[in-house]
């Protein structure tokens, strides 16, 4: 996989300056590491396959960014004509970006959540 791609899908999502992105590098890391070892290696041999999972890992680099910057705190407060507003870490659309983008790319990835009961004759 590809870190730099990983790195612009992340610079993508998140809106962040290339100078802000630079801090969050660790996580991208760890984002492209934990999708690398679900997928499969007919995936990680394909082009085509890599940079789609390298998407995928940007998508979830912001997902923790989101998870990590997730607190109630104001970014910007008015007093005449009362105007708030928030920090703009929206964890719930991150995360469904995540579920689409995983989604997306389920025929790439080896599934250990699947289960079966199967019939056994005597």
């Amino acid at each position: 996989m590809r870190l730099n791609e990983v790195i612009n899908r992340f610079t993508l999502v998140s809106g962040l300056e290339p100078h802000e992105v630079s801090m969050w590098i660790p996580v991208c890391i760890d984002a492209m590491l934990q999708v690398k070892a679900k997928a499969s290696k007919e995936a990680l041999s394909d082009e085509d396959s890599i940079l789609r999972l390298c998407a995928l890992a940007g998508v979830l680099a912001y997902y923790k960014y989101c998870l990590y910057m997730e607190r109630d705190e104001v970014k910007s407060f008015t007093a005449g004509s009362v105007s708030i507003t928030k920090a703009q870490y929206d964890t719930k659309k991150a995360h469904d970006l995540w579920e689409f983008e995983k989604n997306g790319v389920s025929d790439l990835l080896q599934s250990h959540d699947d289960f079966c009961f199967r019939g056994v004759r005597l």
